[in-house]
């Protein structure tokens, strides 16, 4: 019985920590499940207040894993199920290359070129730029590969996915929907990786299952918030949210 009160002593924290932690999930999973996208980047700085960064950053991947196993019933009718075939796969094919290619190119150069982009990118979607709605094939598994690789190389497979599905002239619950089922399948992939090499532990899963009630809170809340907002609200939202994770992108990469 004791080594049982010492595995559950080991996953807890102080009701402050916990608090803010809690907050944190909070925030970041009502900004998902609006958007469809942004939960890490918001959440891992949040929890590295209260966290080690390494218990912090696995533990992202399986809060965000519970959380989209909320939405992915509702996200996987209205899913670009076409496109999604060809970058799910393209992704978990190059993530161990963005593992090799971690150790030859600098994260600091790779978050800023992500950074430009996507400031490239929000400043082109504002002048009423669009991506066709149907890509070659091509282009969609290069897209899916980018994602993999700035997944296995900074743990950000979001932006190259973001831009491809926001910059098209589908509807915003298109759009919406297809991330999150991305970013599930990810997730999968990613805790499926973690808990073969042991960098998920029993505390992240026992953190991650403590805090969820923030989870289904976050998400009831962020899908009534997409329910009442129009198609333009939405856009000008997530563009706005777009130059944020670029600035902070750059931000952190500037402070590394």
């Amino acid at each position: 019985m004791s080594s049982l009160s010492e595995f559950f002593y080991g996953a807890t924290l102080p009701a402050p920590a916990f608090a803010a932690a809690f907050a944190a999930v909070l925030f970041a999973t009502t900004m998902k499940a609006f958007s469809g996208f942004g939960f890490g980047l918001a959440v891992v700085p949040l929890l590295s207040l209260v966290l080690p960064p390494a218990v912090a950053v696995p533990m992202s991947l399986m809060l965000d894993l519970i959380g989209s196993v909320q939405l992915a019933p509702m996200a996987r009718k209205q899913a670009d199920w076409h496109s999604l075939r060809l970058l799910v796969p393209a992704a978990f094919v190059a993530i161990p290359v963005g593992v090799y290619a971690l150790s030859a190119v600098s994260p600091h150069h790779l978050k800023v070129g992500i950074s430009i982009i996507l400031l490239m990118t929000v400043a082109l979607m504002v002048s009423g730029a669009r991506l066709p709605t149907r890509l070659p094939m091509p282009a969609v598994l290069g897209v899916g590969g980018v994602a993999g690789l700035l997944s296995g190389g900074i743990a950000m497979p979001g932006p190259p996915v973001m831009v491809y599905f926001l910059a098209r002239s589908t509807s915003a619950a298109i759009n919406r929907s297809s991330l999150l089922m991305f970013f599930f399948f990810t997730d999968v992939g990613s805790i499926a990786a973690g808990l073969v090499t042991g960098v998920v532990s029993h505390r992240t899963i026992l953190l991650s299952l403590l805090l969820s009630p923030a989870l289904v809170i976050g998400n009831i809340l962020g899908h009534r918030l997409f329910g009442i907002a129009h198609e333009s609200l939405y856009r000008r939202i997530t563009l706005a949210l777009l130059a944020i994770i670029a600035v902070v992108t750059m931000t952190q990469a500037a402070m590394s």
